[in-house]
């Protein structure tokens, strides 16, 4: 099922999408639902980021080009960072960079959005805890890690972490092409199979020493390739079987 989480009517809910139409759910989005009646067309609504997370969490240097490119050592448990929830971006809007930035970058993800609270669970069992899958773009503010010498300024600014457009459930994340598009030219393009650590991992990872609540969100990492881009670029995040994200990089 694709599900997606909108505003229509001047109310935000959450639906189903087949095709071009949109579709009430039945139940709670975190406990099963099911499709109920037909609402409207896709183009009568305005996409939100599809998850309600109390934390987002990230993981970085995910692939051996990037090991090689910084030349670190290779990470024996992956390697993780926060997000607040105000970095969250909808679909279609513009995304930021700030004026004490001049080297702003993309990275192109996928992402899991959790259904249920995970605690201190295995990787076995951690995709049984995943509500479905979606596109996510990494922005950071590069230049601010060195500057602060931590990457908190540098990962955490407002509308930093573009989500969307779907959730896509009773999905495999295990070996699937994630890419990066500037402008229409692809600068990143990756397979999840070449991860150092899968999803599984990541987040059995996470549960050990901080419980992923409902709606939270796991970013994977990304393929080299991440770039600088400009004000005006148009950023697009595609990942196999799910979609395309697209945002516009403006100045805050």
């Amino acid at each position: 099922m694709q599900l997606i989480r909108f505003d229509w009517r001047d109310t935000t809910r959450w639906g189903a999408l087949e095709g071009e139409s949109v579709y009430a759910l039945q139940g709670d989005v975190y406990s099963g639902p099911t499709r109920g009646e037909r609402l409207c067309e896709l183009s009568d609504v305005r996409l939100l980021a599809p998850a309600e997370p109390g934390m987002i969490v990230c993981c970085g240097v995910n692939f051996p080009a990037t090991i090689e490119r910084v030349g670190c050592d290779m990470p024996q448990e992956p390697v993780l960072f926060f997000k607040p929830p105000q970095s969250l971006c909808n679909p279609g809007e513009d995304t930021y960079t700030l004026p004490m930035s001049d080297d702003t970058r993309f990275e192109s993800e996928i992402c899991a959005v959790m259904k249920r609270m995970a605690w201190k669970v295995s990787p076995e069992e951690a995709l049984d805890y995943v509500l479905g899958y979606t596109c996510g773009n990494d922005m950071t503010m590069y230049n601010l890690i060195a500057v602060d010498g931590r990457i908190t300024r540098a990962k955490g600014f407002y509308k930093s972490a573009p989500l969307g457009p779907v959730l896509v459930t009773d999905y495999d994340p295990s070996a699937v092409r994630v890419s990066g598009r500037v402008n229409g030219v692809t600068v990143q393009d990756g397979n999840t199979r070449d991860m150092i650590f899968d999803t599984a991992r990541i987040i059995s990872h996470v549960s050990n020493f901080v419980a992923l609540m409902p709606g939270d969100i796991v970013f994977t990492g990304t393929p080299e390739g991440g770039r600088t881009v400009n004000r005006g670029d148009t950023l697009e995040v595609e990942v196999e079987g799910i979609g395309t994200l697209t945002n516009r990089l403006v100045l805050a």
